[in-house]
């Protein structure tokens, strides 16, 4: 894409700008799991203290809302409604 004053745009330095480490992190996992994950599952994955379950769960919330993921099942824990997410060719 060419912007003002001819300048090609580069899409290739906008990419790491804008796609999240989380949000790539989990997608790795799941192709590497195959499997549908919670983000508990994947918090555990992780293994990182610095990675925080809401974190996760917020990333894999938005993933499934963008379509890239899907909201394959969900399960009853301790009150709360534990969601698992694939890719849709899964």
């Amino acid at each position: 894409m060419t912007v003002q004053g001819g300048e090609r745009f580069d899409w290739e330095a906008l990419v790491p700008l804008t796609i999240h480490p989380i949000k790539v992190m989990i997608l790795e996992a799941l192709e590497w799991i195959g499997q549908p994950l919670s983000a508990s599952d994947l918090t555990k994955v992780f293994d990182d203290e610095d990675i925080y379950l809401s974190h996760v769960s917020y990333h894999l919330r938005k993933l499934g809302e963008t379509g890239v993921l899907e909201l394959r099942r969900t399960r009853p824990v301790r009150g709360s409604i534990e969601k698992f997410y694939c890719f849709p060719w899964i």
